[in-house]
This record gives C-alpha cells, structure tokens and sequence, in this order.
C-alpha cells in the first residue's frame, strides 16, 4: 500500500488537473414519509403518502463529478443531458453549486431528467419511483455533446465515460465519435465505466465489476467478491485484447484486479468495519482512478488511492457519498489491508 507521505503528494497533484465527464446525469431523491396514520384522499378514498423531509443530491455521472470535485480536482467540466423539468433545474443548481466549470445541454422533448426517488418509512426503502427510462436522445443533442466534447478535449488532463443507464445519452454515434477522439488524443487519460455498453468502447482505460466482467463472456458469479483472482485475470486479458488499454475490475472487499497488458496484480482494500453502505461506492472509485491517472500517477497507485476512496465512502450511510483528501489520508494513516 503507498505510504502516508506519498498519498498526500498523490493528492496534491490532483488538484492542477482538470477533467471532463460525459454520463448519464441523474438526480437522487430521498423522501422521508410519515409513519403516522394515513390520511385518506377525498377523490379516491385511497391512502395518501405524506413526505416529511426531502433531500436530493446528484447521482449517476453526477456522483462521479462530485466525487472528483470533493478529491480537489482543479476543474471539473460537465457533458450530458437534462429534460426541461424541475428535476433538471435541481440538478443544474447542485452541480453549479458544487463548483462544475459548465452546465449540462437541456434537451425539451422525450427527454425526462433520470431520477432515483426513494420513499423511506424510518431506515426502511419503499419501491423506488424512476423517471427517464424511456428517453430518446435527439439528433441536435447529439451534434451538441460531440461538438462540446470535441472543443473541450485540448484543455483536459483526462475524460470519464460513464454509462449508467440502458436509454442514455451513449448512442452508436456519440461511442464512435468518443473512440476516435480517445485515438487521436492517446496522451489524454480516457477512463470509461460503461454498465451496458463495454464492448463497443475502444483504446479507453477500462473500470468494471467483477459480475459485469463475467456477465461479458457469459459467466454468472454470485456476487463481486467470489471470483476467483485467476479468472478475474482471465477475462481482462480478454477485454484488454479489445480496448488495447488497461483493465480494472472491482471486487468490493476484495479491492481490485488490475491488468497492464502484461500481468494481473491484486490491489488490496483497506479493512471495512460494519455498518457500511456500497451505494456510490464505484463512483468513488471512478473518479479517484480518473483524477489519480490525470494527474499522471501509476496505475497501480492510482488503485490503491482508489481503494482508499472507497472505504471511505462505504461509511456513510443512506447516501452516495463522497471523499475528501483530508479523509483519505485519516484512513492512510490508520489502514490495515484486508486479505
């Protein structure tokens, strides 16, 4: 594991780099409902949901823009879609807020903001209410995020691609249009985290899970942590044969497998104490790869920095959290790997 000294030097260099993302933006909402007894409604005579807090914070792309945001990064610019919707105006308002150079294209027909709504009843999750999933991405939306992309890309020390959801903003002309730039720009870090879509990415620097990993060659694994090192080896050798780059799979508390092209190395995590929360926790580990790598560290303590990240994140509770460098390096200076 990098020593102490050397994370905060780590850290100190992400905050001159400046870094793009284009994703799939979405908006988080968690709404707090009352337990007490339902009040019945005068036209259904149904049983109504009172809300008694509300929080929203910014999730999919947007997480990950946080988390770069809250390592220090010097500056974080923003590529995706938002509908014309209130939940689009919260989440341009929160990623303003939290200090993203741009603002994301607003797109005002068959485009709903995406949204995470989470009723709670105390620390219990009801059914989760989504919006966006059926949207279509437009033709001028897609000229506008390749043109943005294409201005932007001299001034970025790197790019994270971030697909998250089925109907997103990555159709086959806005994946050919970040390929070529990924070829033309090979100096630049291209860093994609794509759930649906990693096949058709190419000569980026590749982050997934260990089930997304098998689910790519047709293997089921229970969960991300029963993979065996040998075959987490043997399917990113098989996905470096296709990005032509390194490979990154996450195993939760196992940490994660990197691939160079040459060898699998285990990156260990740090020990994790119960309760934790894993919600958000790839983001973390995302944004900590992109900005570490921008920053020209290596891969391997680019991971470690990553791993760190993350468990620092899993100990926030019931939210997508985030970490700071003060944060990471408390738990430097504390750590013990897990086996």
């Amino acid at each position: 594991m990098t020593q102490p000294n050397r994370t905060a030097q780590l850290l100190e260099s992400i905050s001159r780099t400046s870094i793009g993302i284009i994703g799939d933006f979405c908006l988080d909402a968690y709404w707090e409902l009352d337990r007490g007894t339902p009040e019945l409604s005068l036209e259904t005579g149904k049983p109504t949901l009172a809300v008694t807090h509300q929080r929203y914070s910014p999730g999919g792309a947007g997480n990950v823009a946080h988390n770069l945001l809250a390592l220090g990064a010097r500056r974080v610019a923003v590529f995706g879609i938002v509908g014309n919707d209130l939940f689009g105006m919260e989440l341009q308002r929160q990623m303003a807020g939290l200090g993203a150079a741009n603002s994301l294209t607003v797109q005002s027909t068959d485009w709903q903001t995406p949204v995470y709504a989470k009723p709670h009843i105390g620390a219990e999750e009801q059914n989760r209410i989504d919006f966006g999933r059926f949207n279509v991405l437009s033709i001028d939306s897609e000229r506008a995020l390749i043109r943005q992309i294409s201005q932007e890309i001299k001034s970025l020390d790197g790019l994270v691609v971030n697909q998250q959801l089925p109907r997103s903003i990555f159709t086959t002309v806005v994946i050919e249009a970040l390929n070529t730039l990924a070829e033309r720009w090979p100096d630049k870090i291209f860093l994609v985290d794509a759930r649906h879509r990693i096949p058709d990415f190419h000569s980026m620097i590749c982050k997934l899970n260990a089930v997304e990993a098998a689910r790519l060659f047709g293997k089921h694994i229970r969960d991300n942590e029963s993979a065996t090192d040998q075959e987490l080896g043997h399917f990113a050798e098989q996905i470096f044969e296709r990005t032509g780059k390194p490979v990154l799979i996450t195993r939760s508390r196992r940490g994660i497998l990197l691939f160079d092209g040459t060898r699998a190395t285990q990156i260990h995590a740090a020990e994790i104490v119960e309760p934790t929360d894993p919600v958000g926790a790839g983001d973390t580990v995302v944004a900590a790869l992109a900005a570490s790598l921008s920053a020209r560290s290596s891969l391997r303590e680019s991971a470690e920095l990553a791993t760190l990240a993350a468990t620092v994140t899993v100990k926030k509770l019931r939210q997508t959290g985030t970490a700071t460098p003060g944060e990471i390096l408390a738990l430097a200076a504390t750590s013990t790997l897990a086996g």
